[in-house]
């Protein structure tokens, strides 16, 4: 038995980042450069319930490189398989180990409605190339007035910065850990190597492994809605 726990405690270790809340879909680190949700590709029936009155996202997560280039993407519907077509943040550079929260990712422009689900994806740079990917599926409620995530704090070793241009318009699995473009990231391949294609444009982007058009939640050209988000770190 200890060598079991040992050996799962030193998979998480290794893993690029684990997503802490919303509750992930499922964790497997050989599984995480698959596109979409790191291989889960079925939703889970254990969805967060976010609060619909509260009009934002908090997402924890925990860094195990020292430098991350991590991006935020919404998928809405039921089952939506690979359409995260909504994009909630630029992509941002962190520096660090440990803990990482974003407590109000906005999700003023969206109109959601009670009772509807999503799918966040968590998306990172990845070791070699390309990227690593979670997920959490959740539900909107207007029952909640707050959303109360089980964690949401930030290691002291850990800083972070939103990129701009088209450094923050390219998502993580394009960037490399210091948010600059990946060698050939221009170019499209398939989403089960966890790879996509973007464009260079501070508001939209195309998602080419999921064969959809990304669009801003509420962040702007320049990100100002998330920059106010990571001041309050």
């Amino acid at each position: 038995m200890r060598t079991f726990i040992s050996l799962a405690m030193a998979s998480v270790a290794t893993a690029h980042f684990t997503l802490d809340w919303p509750v992930n879909r499922g964790f497997n680190e050989d599984t995480m450069p698959t596109f979409p949700c790191g291989g889960f590709n079925t939703p889970s029936s254990n969805r967060t319930v976010i609060s619909l009155d509260a009009d934002t996202l908090p997402v924890d997560i925990t860094f195990h490189h020292s430098q991350t280039a991590v991006s935020y993407l919404l998928a809405l519907g039921t089952d939506p398989g690979s359409s995260f077509n909504v994009t909630l943040s630029p992509t941002i550079a962190a520096q660090g180990l440990g803990e990482f929260c974003l407590p109000n990712l906005s999700l003023s422009s969206l109109n959601l409605t009670d009772g509807q689900n999503a799918t966040l994806q968590v998306v990172t740079d990845g070791d070699t190339g390309g990227g690593l990917f979670a997920c959490a599926d959740i539900t909107f409620s207007s029952s909640l007035t707050k959303n109360s995530p089980t964690s949401c704090a930030n290691a002291s070793s850990v800083s972070a910065s939103a990129l701009s241009g088209a450094d923050g318009a390219r998502t993580a699995n394009l960037s490399n850990s210091d948010g600059s473009a990946q060698s050939g990231s221009t170019a499209s391949s398939s989403s089960s190597s966890g790879s996509t294609s973007a464009t260079a444009s501070a508001s939209s982007s195309t998602h080419t492994g999921a064969a959809v058009t990304l669009q801003t939640a509420g962040w702007g050209v320049l990100g100002s809605a998330f920059v106010a988000c990571l001041a309050l770190l």
